[in-house]
């Protein structure tokens, strides 16, 4: 009777041990835009490697005035991006890194013939064919200031290989008119320092 007693206090120590010792990132459980907290760092693209670096020049969409740039950071399964853009209206815009998860194809800004209902604005929708669906949502979204500035800095943790290679894809920037969804900057994500 006392050798189970003995047991049953070892085995409920270990387990006390193990979760009051381990930090929300150490669990995956990390809710900050958690992408996908399960998976093998064998198949993550860059684990174990140095830091990545990579750029995007914003293009403005729907004649929004809209324009920037953002640096983003791989380093192993952690990215972080940082966006400077100018021209926004008021308001919480949305953003997103955009791509397709198939054969690894690039991602486009779209073209103005993208408008295909001849609307004069290229809608989300129109614009899918080009920069494929949302990969990533850069959140929490940030608001302009008075002067239609947005400065943005976050870093998203255990993101999936569904990011990488990251220069198949590109940044989209959203909200003009009263439409939140609408695109009003685009940018390709191209590698910086030789990165790949």
């Amino acid at each position: 009777m006392r050798t189970f007693k003995l047991c049953y206090l070892g085995m409920l120590s270990m387990i006390m041990f193990f979760m009051v010792g381990c930090s929300k990132e150490e669990t995956g459980m990390e809710e900050l835009n958690t992408v996908d907290a399960h998976y093998d760092p064998q198949d993550i693209p860059n684990n174990g490697a140095k830091a990545k670096m990579y750029t995007v020049d914003f293009g403005e969409l729907n004649n929004s005035g809209v324009s920037g740039s953002a640096d983003l950071i791989l380093d192993g399964v952690n990215l972080t991006v940082k966006i400077s853009a100018s021209g926004f209206q008021p308001g919480t815009h949305a953003q997103h890194i955009h791509g397709f998860l198939e054969n690894n194809r690039n991602s486009e800004c779209p073209p103005a013939s993208a408008d295909t209902d001849g609307d004069g604005l290229i809608s989300v929708g129109e614009g899918v064919p080009f920069y494929g669906g949302i990969r990533l949502a850069l959140e929490p979204f940030p608001t302009a200031d008075d002067d239609g500035n947005i400065d943005f800095e976050m870093t998203f943790y255990n993101v999936t290989k569904e990011i990488t290679p990251l220069q198949n894809k590109t940044i989209v920037l959203h909200g003009l008119d009263g439409i939140p969804s609408l695109p009003v900057a685009c940018g390709q994500v191209k590698s910086a320092q030789g990165s790949k």
